[in-house]
């Protein structure tokens, strides 16, 4: 289908007539709306240059005559037509040339007409006929009529010329209206349909030269047929200097012979173009179960590389550190220490293991590492091994191609060491995996490469590997639970988190930070806590370490928020001595008697202030029990309750 753009042009024709009878019957058929047509009166060879020139200022279809349009169709890349010679018009044209005489010259081009006979025996005349391939030859066939007997010659506008000149009768060969409009109704047709063929190669060169990957097409003989802008580039070339060439001509090595015969593809093989290395695909092109051509795409190693990391990279788009060193609230000698370690350790790319009980910041050290580093713009992938089965896990770390087993994704799946490439990936509770699991790991870890699950090719990864255990692993080592060769490889760099029952100075800190953050969010003031209530928690021994401080630091602001009294914080302290924990940290008699004694102090205190104010609130309302209620915020039968309770008349 034609574009708008494309039919509002008007078609430009080009024609070549020599005779001046022929010429006036053409510009009367010719519509003038919708095509330009431009002129020319010279034949044969001679027409070659002014046909050439017409086409460079933009001519699209040209016509002549027999033997002038036989020759500007080898000369132009342009269509050429021809008005057609019929039996009929040959017919009438050698009728009327009888009446001059019975022995009739007809110079053909290159190659007899067939079946002249027939037209013979029925005019009662003879028809000789002389080939000719140009103006030259034609001149010799015409000039041989003359010493030949011949009386009259027949043929188009060159031969008239000819024959007028050398004193030959002549007839010219007739070609009806009807003949004239369909040629040019033919040429106007194919100058559209050029039109749209020249603007689909347009696209189609646009786009394979918008590629950023070398393209060459090659015909069934190996030879050039498009070679887009990167090919050309990467081979030094222009267009026009390899179209046509043999391919290995520039590329020696390539398997295209190989491929056409045996119509077999070759993927991602590597090769070389000068000093630089490509990655090289070839695919046969099949019609009909033959290869008619080949297409063969290339591209630069380390762009191949580089896109690698960019589809990684927004695959990994939100696999991000959240937290830096920074983040880790301290007072204490010891967490200083630890943050010192872990600073001088991020501008190292060595493996660090983080050692440290649950709930005290493995992870937030490892991030903050990672934020630190020169990777810090690159993923950083976190996995808790300790949280799915051996299977799952397996698919999780490493990926798996489609139809590994039941139920895998479709494509594949990327693991999160590839994803995490050129970035870190933690390890965490790195002491919970199997035997077969760290034989895995250990062989990532030495060679910096995975195979995904049910893949046959491996994948080089960059990674930087933080791995994070909460138990000690030499406990581990020695119940052979964990792999001696494993903990080597990850035991090159060592940070050990202390718990908080071993930096009491940091719970006071952290508490505070904790409570501030929790009441901002509650839009409330933040809780003031008594400092009696405060040694008793810093002398608690903290089982679950920060993240368990930091959920009673919540529960503490919303409970308080909720219901301001001494109760609640006796409620909420009982309940925290309560749990006792891991075996490991299970509260000793001594613990446990400081935390009665402290409760019963905290009951005892708090009896006095509320005993202190209720009494304020009636001696300003001046004893009245109704009104000393409504100031309290409570009933008057809760407040005669407390008056009893307390010895209060």
């Amino acid at each position: 289908m034609d574009s708008p753009v494309m039919a509002k042009r008007k078609i430009s024709l080009g024609v070549f007539v020599t005779s001046p009878a022929l010429l006036g019957r053409i510009q009367a058929l010719t519509s003038p709306h919708n095509i330009q047509v431009q002129y020319n009166t010279l034949g044969l060879d001679e027409a070659v240059p002014a046909a050439r020139a017409m086409e460079s200022k933009g001519v699209e279809v040209v016509i002549g005559r027999r033997g002038t349009a036989h020759l500007l169709r080898e000369n132009l890349r342009i269509p050429v037509l021809s008005f057609p010679h019929r039996s009929l018009d040959l017919l009438i044209t050698l009728k009327a040339a009888s009446k001059f005489g019975r022995r009739i010259l007809f110079p053909v081009f290159r190659q007899e007409l067939s079946d002249v006979s027939i037209l013979e025996d029925l005019l009662g005349i003879e028809v000789i006929q002389r080939v000719y391939s140009d103006t030259s030859s034609l001149k010799r066939a015409v000039a041989w009529s003359k010493r030949n007997a011949v009386q009259v010659v027949i043929g188009g506008g060159v031969t008239q010329q000819i024959s007028r000149t050398i004193g030959v009768k002549f007839v010219e060969l007739l070609t009806s209206d009807e003949d004239i409009i369909a040629t040019i109704e033919n040429a106007v047709s194919v100058a559209l349909s050029g039109r749209e063929q020249r603007a689909t190669a347009r696209r189609y060169h646009a786009i394979i030269n918008a590629a950023s990957d070398g393209i060459i097409a090659v015909d069934e003989d190996c030879r050039i047929t498009v070679a887009n802008a990167a090919a050309c580039k990467a081979l030094r070339i222009t267009e026009d200097q390899g179209v046509g060439q043999p391919v290995v001509r520039f590329l020696p090595e390539c398997p295209i012979p190989e491929v056409l015969s045996e119509k077999m593809s070759v993927q991602d093989r590597i090769g070389q173009i000068r000093e630089e290395r490509f990655v090289f695909s070839h695919q046969p092109i099949i019609l009909d179960g033959d290869a008619i051509g080949a297409v063969s795409t290339f591209r630069e190693i380390g762009t191949v590389i580089r896109s690698e990391n960019v589809v990684r990279h927004s695959l990994s788009a939100g696999l991000v550190a959240k937290y830096s060193l920074e983040q880790m609230i301290h007072a204490s000698e010891a967490m200083k220490n630890v943050m010192g370690l872990a600073r001088r350790y991020a501008q190292t790319d060595s493996t660090v293991l983080v050692i440290g009980e649950t709930g005290t910041g493995k992870e937030i050290v490892a991030q903050g590492i990672h934020q630190l580093s020169h990777r810090a713009k690159f993923p950083f992938v976190s996995i808790n091994c300790a949280a799915m089965p051996e299977q799952l896990l397996e698919s999780e770390l490493f990926g798996h191609d489609e139809g590994a087993f039941t139920g895998s994704k479709r494509g594949g799946k990327l693991g999160r060491f590839e994803l995490a490439h050129q970035g870190t990936i933690f390890l965490d509770e790195i002491d919970s995996t199997s035997e077969a699991m760290q034989i895995r790991l250990l062989r990532v870890l030495q060679e910096r490469e995975v195979m995904r699950v049910g893949g046959d090719r491996v994948i080089p990864v960059n990674v930087r590997v933080i791995a994070a255990s909460s138990r000690d692993l030499n406990s581990q080592l020695l119940e052979r639970k964990f792999r001696t060769d494993l903990f080597f490889r990850l035991n090159v760099l060592q940070i050990t988190i202390p718990p908080l029952r071993q930096r009491r100075e940091d719970i006071p800190v952290l508490l505070e930070f904790f409570i501030r953050m929790y009441s901002n969010r509650q839009q409330i003031k933040p809780v003031r806590l008594p400092q009696l209530y405060l040694d008793g928690l810093q002398q608690y021994a903290w089982p679950g370490n920060v993240r368990q401080l930091k959920n009673f630091a919540e529960r503490l602001v919303l409970n308080y928020s909720l219901k301001s009294s001494s109760e609640t914080l006796e409620t909420l302290y009982h309940e925290l001595v309560q749990f006792s924990g891991s075996a490991d940290v299970k509260p000793d008699r001594t613990m446990r008697q400081d935390s009665i004694k402290f409760r019963d102090q905290l009951r005892e205190k708090s009896i006095e202030s509320e005993k202190a104010i209720i009494l304020e609130a009636l001696h300003q309302t001046r004893y009245r029990l109704s009104q000393a209620a409504v100031r309290l915020g409570i009933s008057r039968t809760t407040l005669w309750r407390k008056m009893k309770d307390m010895g209060l008349r």
